[in-house]
């Protein structure tokens, strides 16, 4: 019989009990002596017969192995890791077939488990990445175009690259040209996990490479990527003592009366391994929500009782509960909240997080409670309400005040026992998403998001605006974009100038860079936009063909007729004099799409002789 075994992931008493019962019994091994460890071969009986196929084709190996079974040995093909990642079997076996010969697989742990393990991290993070992508970075041997790196990278999930060390630099710009990592994506580099000599870099995208090359790591090496090896994590429901499975009942009463587990959300602080500062908690692709949820990290924090900590941007939170049980979790939230009062939210005090509870002789006060705060709201405050109880009840009170996304309040409903939090009014521009989102975290409860973009992870205009503190000219012309992205177009136009001559690569960083500075993803980018006095300028075409979008280019005469709409552009007299128009990127931009200077949601950014800005259209 002959066995394709798989070796682990490097050190020699991790290959499976049954590998190394095979390797006692062999009388030939062929191995793959450039990868695997050597130390391995000590299973073997000195009579055993040991091929190494670091210098063999596949003919000569088959041969070998063809050879032992018709002399009625027991032969091993020793692969490393696991066989069936990067292990090059299908054509071995496929010969066997031909041939009629008989054999077995056993599997392995691969180095991806083993390099895990060495950084003592976890692949599936709960609400950081319940998925893992493995894959390699293109090299002499092609991948399918829809498995390019940054193909893949877009979706923001744990990623692990094989075959890849020796092109770390190509890797990372390939990483980011997804657009969910950026520079500051935690990543690791494994060199041959598990063995003696192993070693492990830490960084960032922006970093890992210059570190890698210190460390001389260039082959037989792991790239890891992804927030799973930063410090955020959302705790298991698993073994949560509230959470009922097939095999026990979930204690509802005792979380509202033993207080809320510490930490249930966990956030890279400064003194984290990888650099970052407090990391925001995301939605979608990019992480561009707004607020915190609580960190309880902090030793002031962690003394000061037991509860996590809730962090939200806003000027009041009012909570509204119609029983006694929901005035229990009303109290939790409210505790919560202003255990964080001091350090993260700076705009609420003590006055400003209140419990109204409405219940009993006290019900009648509903009505003008939810007028007072919609009044608060219509004025400009940002406003928070948290009813806990019936969604009906909620739904009921507020209608009456509803006006408009822009100026109504966040409102959301949490059930009284604490178990669903769900978002009812002003869910990305009041900020009522994120609460639900951090109210859930400090109960443990689920989170019922429902709005279209967050429900399909896609980029919302409206979360954007809100994360980066710019006006929505037009609420029905967001709808609009909205609702062409969830369409699946393109919605971004890059406006693009810069002097003649600029090197390809470098216009390429510039361009993902501020993207990825800004939260926008290259995938929504549909035209690249420039002057036509730079039609041929091969930085500029190079940069359309990149993102596979058409480059398109007016003259000066019909830059300078752009719409300013509302606001400006940006103005120079140098490229005036030099092009015909005060703004080569900013107008260009708006003119691709006949639009005007207001939905400029990246102003003219400038780096050395490059400028780019980014406007928005459905």
């Amino acid at each position: 019989m002959i066995y394709f075994v798989g070796a682990g992931s490097g050190a020699a008493d991790l290959i499976t009990v049954r590998g190394m019962r095979l390797l006692e019994q062999a009388d030939v091994v062929v191995w793959a002596g450039s990868l695997v460890n050597g130390e391995l071969l000590s299973y073997c009986k000195p009579t055993c017969e040991i091929h190494d196929s670091a210098r063999l084709t596949l003919e000569e190996t088959d041969a070998i192995l063809q050879k032992a079974s018709r002399e009625g040995k027991n032969c091993v093909r020793l692969h490393t890791g696991d066989p069936a990642i990067y292990g090059a079997i299908r054509e071995q076996m496929e010969l066997l077939d031909k041939a009629g010969i008989s054999y077995e697989v056993v599997p392995g742990v691969s180095s991806m488990f083993a390099a895990a393990a060495s950084l003592k991290k976890e692949f599936t993070v709960p609400g950081v990445s319940q998925t893992v992508i493995v894959s390699r970075m293109e090299g002499r041997t092609p991948v399918p175009e829809r498995e390019k790196i940054r193909s893949l990278s877009a979706h923001g999930a744990t990623m692990v690259l094989f075959l890849s060390s020796g092109m770390i630099p190509d890797l990372v710009r390939e990483l980011l040209a997804g657009g969910a990592y950026t520079k500051d994506t935690p990543c690791a580099v494994v060199y041959k996990a598990s063995w003696a000599d192993e070693k492990i870099v830490r960084g960032s995208l922006s970093d890992i490479a210059e570190k890698a090359a210190e460390a001389g790591i260039a082959k037989t090496a792991l790239v890891l990527v992804g927030d799973f090896l930063g410090d955020r994590y959302e705790m298991s429901r698993l073994y949560d003592k509230h959470f009922s499975t097939e095999y026990r009942k979930g204690n509802t009463d005792a979380q509202l009366t033993e207080g809320v587990q510490i930490n249930h959300f966990l956030y890279a602080h400064e003194r984290s391994e990888y650099g970052h500062g407090l990391t925001r908690m995301g939605h979608g692709l990019f992480g561009d929500a707004c607020g915190f949820v609580g960190s309880g990290r902090d030793e002031d924090l962690c003394a000061s009782g037991g509860n996590s900590v809730i962090t939200l941007d806003f000027d009041s939170v009012s909570l509204v509960c119609f029983s006694e049980k929901g005035a229990g979790v009303a109290e939790k939230i409210a505790d919560g909240i202003r255990l964080s009062l001091e350090k993260n939210s700076p705009s609420l005090t003590d006055e400003s997080v209140t419990v109204f509870r409405c219940f009993g002789e006290r019900h009648s006060g509903l009505h003008e409670f939810c007028e007072e705060q919609f009044a608060h709201a219509h004025g400009g405050k940002r406003t928070l309400i948290v009813f806990v109880g019936a969604c009906g009840i909620a739904v009921r009170g507020i209608a009456p005040f509803v006006q408009s996304k822009a100026t109504d309040p966040a409102v959301v409903s949490v059930d009284e026992v604490g178990q669903f939090v769900i978002p009812l009014l002003s869910g990305h521009l009041g900020g009522a998403n994120d609460a639900a989102r951090a109210i859930s975290s400090l109960l443990g409860a689920i989170p019922v998001v429902t709005t279209a973009t967050d429900v399909r992870g896609a980029w919302a205009i409206d979360s954007w605006a809100k994360a980066h503190d710019w006006k929505i000219p037009d609420l029905q012309a967001a709808k609009k974009i909205s609702a062409a992205v969830l369409a699946g177009k393109k919605v971004l136009v890059l406006g693009i100038g810069c002097k003649r001559g600029t090197d390809s690569r470098a216009l390429s960083d510039f361009v993902r860079a501020v993207c990825a500075e800004n939260c926008l993803p290259l995938s929504l980018v549909g035209m690249v936009a420039s002057i036509d006095i730079k039609k041929d300028e091969r930085a500029l075409t190079d940069i359309a063909a990149e993102l596979c979008v058409p480059f398109v280019t007016f003259t000066a005469d019909e830059l300078n007729a752009a719409d300013a709409g509302e606001s400006c552009f940006s103005s120079s007299d140098f490229v005036r004099d030099t092009t015909g128009t005060d703004c080569v990127c900013e107008r260009a931009a708006v003119r691709a799409v006949e639009t005007t200077a207001d939905w400029l949601l990246v102003r003219k950014v400038a780096r050395d002789g490059m400028t780019v800005a980014v406007v928005v259209s459905a």
